[in-house]
Parts: C-alpha cells; structure tokens; sequence
C-alpha cells in the first residue's frame, strides 16, 4: 500500500482511513476529484479493499483504488 501524499509505502491510517507513511501520519489528505465529473470523492471501502469512490454515485461511476 502507497502513501497518499508521497506515494512511499505506507505504514499506518490517518484519522480519515487514508494509508500514509510515518512522515504523514499527522497530515490532512485532501480529498480528491472524480476522475469522470470532477466532484468530489469519498472514502469507502469494499470486500476488496479501500477506495475513493464518487459522490455523485449511481449517476457516476467514477473511482481510484487505493
């Protein structure tokens, strides 16, 4: 798993369920855009993992795995 601000590989959560590395543990994660509508996205979680998922689900689809 990679950390959300600096792509290194993540050792913990934040407060907000996102994977950073030690150096990041206390920073906030700005939340990203929908890489279809540009809205933006939150932080869900499947049988298959974690992920950012649109906010404006059913109508979009869009999403980034974590």
């Amino acid at each position: 798993m990679k950390c959300a601000s600096c792509g290194k590989t993540a050792t913990k959560y934040s407060a907000q369920g996102v994977p950073v590395c030690a150096g990041h543990s206390n920073a906030k994660i700005k939340t990203p855009a929908c890489p279809k509508c540009k809205v933006p996205m939150s932080l869900r979680e499947s049988k298959f993992g974690k992920f950012w998922g649109c906010t404006a689900f059913p109508m979009c689809d869009g999403l980034i795995k974590m």
